[in-house]
């Protein structure tokens, strides 16, 4: 940090797949919560995007949360398919206590809580995540909130995007709308719930490019709590996204694409049931959708094996044929199949991974007169 007349706040995000390569944010003022939280608060959503990006690099995190003015930070790592990795930190602000929860997107076996939906009117898997944050967080608000009041910052991105949206949903019941400020990033559908719109605070900034912001499907009665906040449409953000990574863009730049397979996907499973139930031939087996759901999460979580691999393939040629396409699309096959890659790179990945995310923000936080400032440049967190 350096002194000048105006004091400045540096912040790091990471950028693309090159995990030392950063873009730099500087911010004036460590007091970026709005004070009415009911309003978009364009540098809230900025800086909770450099927050909720850099959440994997945990000593990155560590020191914008402490450039922010934030301290007493706990991280806690994922323990299992069922859990979230999440990093709580605190400041004082008048007589309050700031509390900031970050949480991380999917690693490992998560894969399968993200496509477990279940019947309940929140999605099964991220539901039974929020409930373990909600208790790590209860702990911590118990020793660190004594004799003071708690509001909360939220922010996440991808399966910790869905997981904030909840646990965002059940601090404002708890403790009112006035203490909760979220901002989640393509997090897909997490509720059946008719009493959405009620949840003011919380914000949801998606790509309608993005599939994984589609699903589960509108069609099942799935949305998000809160406000959705569309990134898509503002300018180009595929020169945003090349001057960042140094990579050019392949994922969708139009929802046409995207609007066809849900369509599509409609009618291969027109309800949760079907979706668990109505299966189809696959090569020597009869397989649901959930189950092939389920061999992809095996593939993204690195577990796979031949078995895994036959059905993927087998795919290919049947009913699942479009599903299968659509998902691999700009892919090289090699990779899909490689447990080396988690995520490899195609159409669908692109159009979710954080680079997108923060490219497409930039461009949309233009028209909005953000106050906040960045420039292009690498280096780790240990430079700034």
């Amino acid at each position: 940090m350096i002194a000048n007349a105006e004091k400045q706040i540096f912040l790091r995000c990471p950028v693309g797949n090159f995990p030392h390569k950063t873009e730099l944010y500087t911010v004036k003022s460590q007091g970026f919560l709005p004070e009415n939280p009911m309003l978009f608060s364009p540098l809230a959503a900025q800086i909770a995007a450099v927050l909720s990006m850099s959440a994997e690099n945990e000593a990155l995190l560590t020191q914008n949360l402490k450039n922010l003015g934030f301290s007493d930070m706990l991280s806690l790592r994922s323990s299992g398919g069922d859990a979230v990795g999440m990093t709580v930190a605190s400041r004082l602000h008048d007589e309050s206590l700031q509390i900031a929860v970050i949480l991380q997107s999917t690693a490992g076996d998560e894969w399968y809580s993200n496509f477990e939906i279940g019947y309940t009117a929140e999605h099964s898997g991220f539901a039974k995540a929020a409930d373990r944050a909600e208790l790590r967080l209860g702990d911590y608000v118990f020793t660190h909130a004594i004799g003071r009041e708690p509001s909360f910052f939220l922010t996440g991105y991808s399966r910790g995007g869905a997981v904030a949206n909840i646990l965002s949903k059940r601090l404002c019941d708890r403790y009112g709308l006035e203490q909760v400020v979220a901002y989640t990033f393509a997090s897909p559908a997490t509720t059946i719930s008719r009493r959405t719109n009620r949840y003011g605070t919380i914000f949801n900034l998606v790509r309608s490019e993005d599939f994984f912001t589609r699903v589960p499907l509108r069609n099942w009665g799935y949305t998000r709590y809160g406000k959705t906040v569309s990134l898509s449409g503002h300018g180009d953000m595929t020169a945003r996204y090349r001057a960042m990574t140094g990579d050019d863009y392949i994922g969708f730049t139009r929802q046409t694409a995207v609007e066809n397979f849900l369509l599509a996907l409609q009618r291969l499973s027109p309800n949760v049931h079907a979706y668990y139930e109505r299966r189809r031939q696959v090569g020597d087996r009869k397989l649901s959708l959930y189950e092939l759901m389920r061999a992809v999460a095996t593939m993204l979580s690195q577990n796979a094996d031949e078995q895994t691999a036959d059905v993927f393939f087998t795919a290919m040629v049947s009913d699942y044929a479009d599903l299968v396409g659509f998902l691999s699309s700009g892919a090289n096959l090699e990779d899909i199949l490689s447990s080396s890659l988690a995520i490899p790179r195609c159409s669908v990945a692109d159009s979710h991974c954080p680079a997108a995310y923060m490219a497409a923000l930039d461009v949309f936080l233009e028209q909005q007169g953000a106050e906040l400032a960045h420039s292009r440049g690498g280096g780790a967190a240990e430079t700034v």
